[in-house]
């Protein structure tokens, strides 16, 4: 049961699209509709995370007038982002993504590499009993 209460417990660990910053928007757009998710996290060649770019992103940058067809993810996407270790306590997750407005936190290892993701749904499912075994309980 502990283990639900901490990220490695409750986060997506490979169901999730990642994206390059060399990406082109129009595509990261495309993306996010079809994988019916907001945003994607931005990785380098060493799968680090670099970014995380959101659908709010895209919507800014057409908004100020920026064709998407001549944008990379590196133009837009938010740098430097909040990151947790798969280790993080759900409750700490939970304050981040409230103080922070986000949906999604990536988790990385030691080295700043991608492991997972713990999204609100991903909560919502660790709290909620799937498949009769009660989840975390904060």
């Amino acid at each position: 049961m502990d283990l639900f209460k901490k990220a490695k417990g409750i986060m997506t660990k490979n169901n999730f699209i990642t994206t390059g910053p060399e990406a082109r928007v129009e595509s990261i757009a495309i993306a996010l509709i079809s994988g019916e998710v907001s945003g994607l996290p931005v990785i380098n060649n060493d799968n680090k995370v670099v970014g995380v770019i959101t659908e709010f992103d895209i919507i800014r940058a057409i908004k100020a007038g920026k064709n998407i067809r001549n944008l990379t993810a590196e133009d837009i996407m938010t740098k430097n982002p909040i990151t947790v270790n798969e280790d993080t306590p759900v409750n700490e997750i939970v304050d981040i993504l409230e103080t922070k407005n986000i949906i999604r936190v990536p988790v990385v290892d030691k080295y700043s590499k991608l492991i997972g993701i713990v999204s609100r749904r991903d909560i919502l499912k660790g709290v909620t009993e799937i498949e009769g075994a009660p989840q975390i309980w904060f």
